[in-house]
């Protein structure tokens, strides 16, 4: 039997970190055997064994043999992934505070830049917070793997701090009905190798303008709409080695398709197959409404778990109701696109070029941007590069760092300063008036619909929200104005 060098606790077999006191374990016979490339930054690849194993109907050692396979070939482009396997501390899928606390041990041992989840929710579980953003009556709750990232599971609605250039860079691969073989290989044959990027833009035809306006960050070609694309022709416009895709389109919790729009008009833009014949590994980000909600879901309802069977190996979307603008300045999803796709062309991982993404998206505190900081998430390996190799950096609390995480210290992000809190008012009856003729003349399909008013816990910010159940699920205007009635912006759902 091996033991720990640190604390001399005996090892598990296969493991690659202490049980005990999560030090790193040099010296294991059923460890993935490296290659002999410098490490340039580090990673834990984190599951929970049995349940793995037992949901992809395959045993324990095969799922190892697997997973080493990998660990193996991502030392090959310099990143070392040491195993985690959650079941020899947690019995059954545990509590998120439960794999938090596990992973801290990890992080104080062993510095990482990347945590890469492998398993869907029921596997690792994904945290659920209150909705407190201006639209709790459509989505009572937010699912979210952010705490992996900041490593506190505090809701960010109660003013949590957050320093996006000190956490973890995650990342999380589902594995209904997806072969994480194939997926690895797709990894193994793209990463980091892509001498050219060639992107696709598909937007609803109400938000190009807005579209156009993110898509110039990656490319001069022509951003495509809907209705003038829809899912029985995508195909004709998708080149087969794509490998960069922007969605702007709307998304539901009802159905497993993405719409365009057009005045009331809702086409099916894209379906499970839409992508199906891309030949190249890809990258992808989606503004949807629920562009990544898979819970339930299997690959034939599921455009995010469809993409992860095919050749996607880096999808970005949102696990509940997105918010964007129409045009320029875009806000909340909008954002989050803009950041993420420029970041990833420019070379940068995945993992890194969300986190960027979050850093800008905190400039504005509203409640909707908080809640888009919660609902998008990253699936696919964190590492992930489209050129260049990884650049030698500092993981998360180096060892030059004097932060530790004692009870009660959280990693400090001061771009959100306070709570914010929802709740219903009344407003001048002229202010209300001219809010709501405004949105009657931009949205006809509103007229008559009169909204609920919000006064935010912070000062002099106000929120009319007018909902209206449409042909795919709720649709939302938000009109956020100050005290004085003066406009601020107005947000549609994605």
């Amino acid at each position: 039997m091996a033991f720990c060098e640190d604390c001399g606790a005996p090892l598990s077999e296969g493991v690659l970190f202490c049980e005990n006191c999560g030090a790193k374990v040099t010296e294991n016979k059923s460890a993935a055997v490296r290659s002999g490339k410098a490490v340039i930054e580090e990673g834990i690849l984190y599951t929970n064994l049995p349940l793995l194993a037992e949901s992809l109907q395959k045993t324990e050692g095969e799922v190892t043999v697997i997973l080493e396979k990998f660990i193996e070939t991502a030392q090959n482009r310099g990143i070392g992934y040491q195993l985690c396997d959650a079941s020899k501390s947690i019995a059954g899928c545990g509590s998120v505070d439960q794999h938090i606390a596990i992973i801290k041990a990890l992080v104080e041992k062993n510095h990482p830049k990347y945590l890469f989840i492998i398993g869907s929710s029921k596997i690792i579980p994904s945290i659920v917070w209150k909705n407190e953003a201006s639209d709790f009556e459509s989505d009572a709750d937010v699912s979210s793997d952010l705490p992996y990232s900041t490593l506190d599971t505090a809701s960010p609605f109660d003013g949590q701090e957050y320093d996006f250039d000190n956490c973890l860079k995650v990342g999380r691969l589902p594995e209904s009905g997806i072969d994480l073989e194939k997926y690895f290989e797709n990894l193994k044959a793209v990463c980091g190798k892509l001498e050219e990027v060639k992107t696709f833009a598909l937007s609803a035809q109400v938000w190009q303008e807005e579209s156009a306006d993110i898509y110039k960050n990656i490319s001069d070609r022509q951003v495509f709409t809907s209705p003038a694309c829809e899912n029985t022709t995508i195909t004709n416009l998708i080149e087969e080695n794509t490998n960069l895709f922007l969605f702007n389109l709307h998304g539901s919790n009802k159905t497993e398709f993405w719409y365009g729009q057009t005045g009331n008009e809702y086409p099916t833009a894209m379906d499970h197959n839409s992508l199906s014949y891309v030949t190249s590994p890809y990258f992808l980000m989606v503004e949807a409404c629920y562009g990544a909600f898979y819970e339930g879901r299997s690959c034939v309802n599921s455009i995010l778990l469809s993409a992860l069977k095919g050749k996607c190996i880096s999808f970005l979307g949102s696990s509940r109701i997105a918010f964007g603008t129409p045009c320029p300045q875009g806000c909340c999803a909008d954002v989050i696109a803009e950041e993420h796709l420029k970041n990833l062309k420019k070379g940068m991982s995945a993992g890194e070029s969300l986190s960027l993404a979050r850093k800008a998206l905190m400039q504005d505190d509203s409640e909707e941007s908080i809640k888009t900081l919660a609902e998008f998430s990253l699936y696919g390996d964190p590492s992930a590069r489209m050129k260049g190799e990884p650049v030698a950096s500092k993981g998360l609390f180096s060892k030059d760092n004097s932060k530790s995480f004692t009870k009660g210290v959280h990693i400090p992000l001061p771009n959100i300063r306070r709570a914010i809190k929802m709740e219903l008012t009344t407003v001048n009856e002229k202010i209300a008036a001219a809010i709501e003729e405004m949105v009657y003349s931009k949205y006809e399909d509103f007229k008559g619909i009169k909204p609920k008013y919000y006064k935010s816990s912070k000062d002099n910010d106000y929120s009319a929200v007018f909902k209206k159940q449409g042909v795919i699920g709720d649709q939302l205007v938000t009109v956020k104005f100050e005290k004085d009635g003066k406009v601020k912006n107005i947000l549609e759902s994605k």
